[in-house]
């Protein structure tokens, strides 16, 4: 599933850490919603021997932008595990809305909290993610920074 539609998976010439981070998840999001339930299919699995090639790539890369090991699978996973969530989300939709306990039109809602779901709804879930997304690598910036002031600056640093 992966080996055909990850696109991503390792870091390009052209990338720096974010935008290898970036489109790296972005990536792994297609791949896994090429297919019904690729998410569900996903979770859980443990990587063979291509994937550690691939997992050692993408450590070696973020270190060498100035991540430690610990940070860099941090990292790795964090965006990891937050794409397999996000697809899961996706593409549960309202298929089984009934086994989680019906649809949001069912309860009662206060204006702020419709005005909410409607604009995350309108928004969609690309938007949803990209946000997301954002967070995360924007969270990953700002403690490289406080590492940077501690430890001196790091390569990769703007």
């Amino acid at each position: 599933m992966l080996a055909e539609n990850h696109t991503h998976s390792v870091p390009r010439a052209d990338d720096d850490w974010r935008s290898f981070l970036i489109g790296n998840a972005r990536s792994f999001r297609q791949a896994l919603l090429a297919y019904r339930d690729g998410a569900r299919i996903h979770a859980g699995t443990r990587p063979g021997a291509p994937q550690m090639e691939t997992a050692d790539a993408q450590l070696r890369f973020l270190c060498e932008a100035g991540f430690s090991a610990g940070d860099a699978v941090n990292a790795l996973m964090t965006i990891s595990y937050f794409t397999v969530g996000a697809v899961l989300e996706e593409q549960a939709g309202d298929s089984d809305a009934g086994e989680r306990g019906g649809t949001v039109e069912q309860a009662p809602l206060s204006p702020l909290l419709r005005a909410a779901i409607d604009a995350f709804d309108e928004a969609g879930p690309d938007a949803a993610f990209e946000q997301g997304l954002a967070v995360i690598v924007d969270g990953l910036a700002k403690r490289r920074l406080v590492v940077r002031n501690v430890e001196g600056p790091r390569k990769g640093d703007d």
